[in-house]
């Protein structure tokens, strides 16, 4: 069995997703079977190695996305079908993709192809509930007429599908996952060291692209107060970055709070600084299946997170961390504080999220699910 794995992406790290790819990829080869990737752009040298380690082959579709520039997913369409043509896989699928030329690439591979795959639509990007309009007609329901099978990440996901009309058996949900934290490089107490902060703070993450969807100025609305309600100190570890940083900066000086939020920008080393840090603060307001969310469940640390995408598939309110209403501000700072002032309900709720994440979130348990999927709808092709 062949898959081909069409990504709008650019990697740049090894990340939660690209760690997918090698683990599927290599998942699929000690089965006998194949991967290969489509990029936006060339793997760097880190990625590379491991890819090819995994016996990933990989392609590239220039212009498909360009670094500063705008996506150009019309790019993707003759491109697919001469890979297609290349590799004649038995499953296809789209990640980060866009639906028309997707099913424009599907047609024409059809009609240019000795042996079509089968294909797949992986949706993983937020899908509102349709108007009565978009119920009847909608760019995914057009799609439907060349995908196969789609994958959401998260219930509300299938079930949106299903309610433009896709059939709920052509619907498979396939949680975002990832691997075992592996020992951190530095303890907390180094990480406190490193960043000029007192040994005995608290430490709360939040991991962001810091744009107005995320709403981290309400992260920075709800420890502010969170904070000033403890005796203990505590700073902010902002990770990311975006054209909200300086909107950002100014809510902290005007809150007082400048010394207390720490901007840390990218960063290469986000499992070691969830490893050292107490709480992650979540509160977009549009998500699906948080990365960052299952990223801190494997590694024991408690979650407060506004009701968003899979928000309550990933934590159990109440058991492994806490989730409040989607515009639920003063909820947030509560549940927040809760968990400052209560070091043993941190350590019990932190235990209960590891053991969340390794009964359904665990990165094994994904790729087995994807490649039983994989064979089910190659074998129903042939």
């Amino acid at each position: 069995m062949k898959i081909l794995y069409f990504c709008n992406l650019i990697p740049r790290k090894p990340g939660a997703f690209e760690n997918f790819l090698i683990a599927l990829g290599r998942y699929l080869h000690e089965a006998g079977d194949s991967l290969a990737v489509v990029f936006a752009a060339a793997p760097p040298p880190q990625i590379a190695a491991e890819l090819r380690d995994a016996d990933v082959s990989w392609h590239v579709i220039p212009r498909w996305s360009a670094e500063g520039e705008r996506v150009r997913p019309y790019a993707f369409c003759l491109p697919a079908v001469r890979i297609v043509r290349r590799e004649q896989p038995d499953i296809a699928t789209v990640h980060f993709g866009n639906e028309i030329p997707s099913l424009i690439a599907i047609l024409l591979s059809r009609l240019l192809c000795r042996r079509a795959p089968r294909w797949i639509w992986y949706q993983d990007q937020q899908i509102a509930d349709p108007t009565p309009l978009t119920a009847r007609f909608s760019r995914i329901k057009l799609a439907a007429l060349g995908f196969a099978h789609f994958i959401a990440v998260y219930e509300g996901g299938r079930r949106s599908l299903r309610l433009r009309g896709i059939d709920g058996d052509r619907v498979t949900v396939i949680h975002n996952a990832v691997k075992e934290h592996p020992q951190p490089r530095r303890s907390g107490l180094e990480l406190r060291h490193e960043l000029g902060i007192a040994a005995n703070a608290l430490l709360v993450a939040n991991v962001n692209w810091l744009v107005k969807r995320k709403r981290v100025d309400w992260t920075i609305r709800a420890f502010a107060q969170a904070a000033a309600r403890c005796a203990r100190p505590a700073v902010l570890l902002i990770v990311g970055d975006g054209p909200e940083r300086p909107k950002l900066e100014q809510i902290c000086a005007k809150l007082g709070v400048t010394e207390q939020v720490r901007f840390l920008g990218h960063r290469d080393d986000v499992r070691d600084l969830l490893s050292g840090c107490d709480i992650l603060l979540h509160a977009s307001r549009a998500e699906t299946c948080t990365y960052v969310v299952t990223e801190a469940m494997a590694a024991g640390k408690p979650v407060v997170m506004t009701d968003a995408g899979a928000a309550r598939e990933q934590i159990e309110d109440g058991v492994s961390g806490f989730v409040v209403a989607p515009d639920d501000i003063e909820g947030l700072t509560d549940r927040l504080t809760t968990l400052m002032k209560d070091d043993g309900l941190r350590a019990q709720f932190g235990k209960e999220a590891c053991r969340r994440w390794e009964r359904i979130f665990r990165l094994e348990t994904s790729v087995a699910k994807h490649c039983r999927l994989y064979r089910r709808l190659a074998e129903s092709r042939r």
